[in-house]
């Protein structure tokens, strides 16, 4: 925080144009989640953009360097820690958001294999697979995009880290190219949000990993009270963009139904994003 000032939501527009796009101020074209337009959004312009640049350089950088690029400023911006407002630097941010998954992660081991799935570039499962609390621990990562999965073999392969990579898609089944061992931690983070309505089928594929416990950190629309004007917001945000607005009901269905158990459900945990933060949900199946 920036000499101990105080932030609250009336400082938001200050640092991000969405305010003024949910409230109708400015012109803004909501968008409708395509395989077209994941494709167009990442494979060619996010990763895509962020492989050119790495080859370019030698294929020899490290994730941070990659991770420095990809968000193209160190200005401080408003993120959210729970209720609270911060101002951090884009980094910062990053580095807390990805400090939450890590810690949680940890406590659901051991494991016979960590996954991650829509692992983009790899910024989780690279880290965790430095991460002295989980050595020894095999490190699986898919992930939707070929541009996304190609930077994340080039930046294990730079860096000396084993990591099994192959391509997922969270709406399909089956739903990624390899078949984890039993006992893993399989896990999403920012990934499931992509899809903007999940079934039941994807909760059953990952019952069907026998893992001994999945988590997903991703922002949960149902986790937004819409009676407070940070939650309607957030999920206007959410409706505007076409994200995931059942991850939450999708997964107390099977829990009704004794299929699966709850271990852990925090909402809007940390937002570098503030209208789009990650809850923690961890589930396991019921044997």
């Amino acid at each position: 925080m920036a000499g101990g000032a105080e932030f609250t939501l009336d400082d938001l527009p200050r640092f991000s144009p969405w305010p003024a796009r949910l409230l109708g101020l400015t012109a803004w074209e909501p968008r409708k989640r395509t395989a077209e337009e994941l494709d167009r959004e990442f494979d060619r312009d996010k990763w895509g953009a962020l492989l050119r640049r790495y080859a370019d350089a030698g294929n020899s950088g490290t994730l941070e360097t990659v991770e420095e690029w990809a968000l193209g400023s160190d200005e401080p911006s408003l993120c959210t820690i729970g209720n609270r407002f911060e101002l951090l630097t884009p980094g910062e941010g990053l580095r807390r958001h990805y400090q939450t998954v890590s810690d949680t992660l940890q406590r659901l081991l051991p494991a016979s294999c960590v996954v991650e799935l829509g692992a983009g570039y790899g910024g989780a499962a690279l880290r965790l697979a430095v991460d002295g609390r989980f050595s020894g621990t095999p490190m699986y990562a898919a992930e939707y995009t070929g541009s996304g999965r190609e930077l994340l073999v080039r930046l294990a392969r730079a860096s000396g880290i084993p990591m099994h990579v192959g391509q997922c898609d969270l709406s399909k089944a089956p739903m990624c190219g390899f078949e984890p061992p039993a006992g893993a931690v399989i896990f999403t983070c920012m990934a499931a949000h992509y899809v903007p309505q999940l079934t039941d089928t994807f909760v059953e594929t990952l019952m069907r990993f026998r893992p001994r416990a999945v988590a997903h950190f991703e922002p949960c629309y149902e986790h937004f009270d819409a009676s407070s004007l940070i939650g309607a917001m957030r999920r206007r945000y959410i409706e505007v963009n076409d994200y995931n607005r059942n991850l939450v009901s999708l997964l107390h269905r099977h829990v009704v139904a004794g299929a699966i158990t709850i271990l852990e459900e925090q909402p809007a945990v940390i937002g570098v994003n503030p209208l789009l933060p990650i809850s923690i949900l961890v589930w396991r199946c019921n044997d």
